[in-house]
C-alpha cells in the first residue's frame, strides 16, 4: 500500500507540474496623447461620442519571453489600465484632471491590415471622480489579447465626455500577464 500512494503522489506532482509553467507581468505605456479643449462656444457644452484617439501599443512578445527565459506565450491578458494626466500641457498655475470623461468603453483591435480578429470590448471605466489626476478602468482579464499582440495592438473607444477646458496630456499603462508554455 505504501509503494502504491508514493507512486500516486509521484504522478500527482507530475500532473501538476506539467500544466503550466507559471507567468509573468509586465507594464506598457503608450505614447503621450493631447486632448486638445475646444474654445468655440456652443461646442463647449456638447457631449462628444469619442473624445480618446486611438492608442498604439508596440509590444515585442518575443523579446519579453527571452527575458524570462521562456520558450513561447500561451496567452496574454490585461490586468490593469490606467489613464495618467502627465505636465506637458499644464503651464504654470495648471492643474489638468478627468473631469471632461463621463463614460469610456475600450476596445482591442488588431493594427494590422486586413486582419480577421474582431473588435473585442476590453475594460470600462463609467462615473470618473471630480480631479482625478488617474483613472483605473474595469478590466475583461479573460480575453486572450495573444493573437492581437502578434498582429499589433491598438486600443480604440468609445464614450462620452465634453472636451477639456484646456488642452490636457496622458497616457494609458497597461498591465499585461503573459501565461508561459
Amino acid at each position: 500500500m505504501k509503494v502504491v500512494s508514493t507512486w500516486l503522489c509521484s504522478v500527482l506532482v507530475l500532473c501538476v507540474g506539467c500544466g503550466d509553467f507559471g507567468s509573468f507581468t509586465i507594464t506598457e505605456e503608450s505614447g503621450e496623447v493631447v486632448i486638445e479643449s475646444q474654445t468655440s462656444g456652443l461646442l463647449d457644452v456638447l457631449p462628444t461620442d469619442n473624445l480618446l484617439p486611438p492608442l498604439v501599443f508596440d509590444i515585442d512578445l518575443q523579446q519579453r519571453l527571452e527575458e524570462q527565459n521562456a520558450t513561447g506565450a500561451k496567452g496574454v491578458y490585461l490586468e490593469g489600465l490606467e489613464l495618467e494626466i502627465t505636465p506637458s500641457q499644464e503651464p504654470d498655475g495648471d492643474s489638468d484632471d478627468f473631469d471632461f470623461i463621463q463614460k469610456v468603453d475600450v476596445y482591442v483591435e488588431s493594427s494590422k491590415e486586413g486582419s480577421s480578429l474582431a473588435r473585442v470590448k476590453i475594460a470600462w471605466l463609467e462615473d470618473v471622480p471630480a480631479d482625478q489626476k488617474e483613472v483605473a478602468f474595469t478590466v475583461d482579464e479573460a480575453v486572450d489579447l495573444k493573437p492581437y499582440v502578434e498582429e499589433g495592438v491598438t486600443l480604440t473607444t468609445e464614450g462620452s465626455g465634453s472636451f477639456p477646458e484646456d488642452d490636457t496630456s496622458f497616457i494609458a499603462v497597461t498591465t499585461l500577464r503573459i501565461d508561459v508554455l
